[in-house]
């Protein structure tokens, strides 16, 4: 009878034993596996508004110091599309501005007086950037349009033209939201020389006008 007691005793001693081993040796939970956050994603239209800064040189080939440096705010409007290859971005966008650009200086003093204008300037490009996340900084470059005017003001004689030639600049991009990026940029324009009949006495001039561009702006993504 001892014998049996023991002997249970043992089973009992064992089985616990077992038991206490298989809860140390039970392995740990695994800890959730969060997602990483999804990269933004650049694909897609966008439309916009800008502002800022312009500054330029006018030139003729008639009177050499007649024009020269000058500087205006200028503000407009954008819109375009980019397609994202893995941290590429490439892109085409269009732009135009309106600005009041203008010099001029009296050849003959108290007489006669020449202007020149620069109201309207715009853009279309090709963008390319390099996706860092929510930041993308990029390139651009393409072709340029103005609406430039000459005039001499004491006879009223005037003409303007819609002057094209190119432009390149350079720019970052920064996601705010999913919808809603803001920008800085700037851009260098050539447009030419255009040929301008402002009078019957002095004939056609050649003006000639480049344009730097400082502009920070507000885009919406579809």
């Amino acid at each position: 009878m001892k014998r049996v007691l023991l002997a249970g005793v043992g089973v009992l001693a064992l089985t616990a034993a077992a038991s206490a081993a298989d809860l140390t040796m039970e392995p740990a939970p695994m800890a959730p596996v969060v997602a990483p956050a999804a990269a933004f994603d650049w694909s897609g239209f966008y439309v916009g508004v800008h502002g800022g800064g312009a500054w330029g040189d006018f030139s003729t080939n008639i009177w050499q110091d007649a024009f020269g440096n000058s500087s205006s705010v200028l503000g407009g409007v954008q819109a375009g599309y980019n397609y994202q290859i893995n941290q590429f971005v490439l892109g085409v966008q269009t732009d135009l501005a309106y600005t009041n650009l203008a010099t001029g200086q009296d050849v003959i003093p108290g007489i006669v007086g020449v202007n020149a204008n620069l109201n309207w300037l715009g853009s279309t490009t090709v963008r390319a950037g390099y996706a860092i996340d929510t930041w993308l900084p990029y390139v651009k470059g393409g072709f340029a349009y103005g609406e430039t005017k000459a005039n001499i003001d004491s006879l009223i004689y005037s003409d303007s033209k819609w002057a094209t030639g190119w432009t390149v600049g350079a720019g970052l991009e920064k996601a705010f939201t999913k919808n809603i990026t803001g920008f800085a940029e700037y851009d260098y324009f050539d447009l030419g020389s255009a040929a301008y009949d402002i009078s019957s006495q002095i004939g056609t001039i050649e003006l000639k006008n480049t344009t730097n561009v400082v502009k920070v702006g507000l885009n919406y993504k579809f």
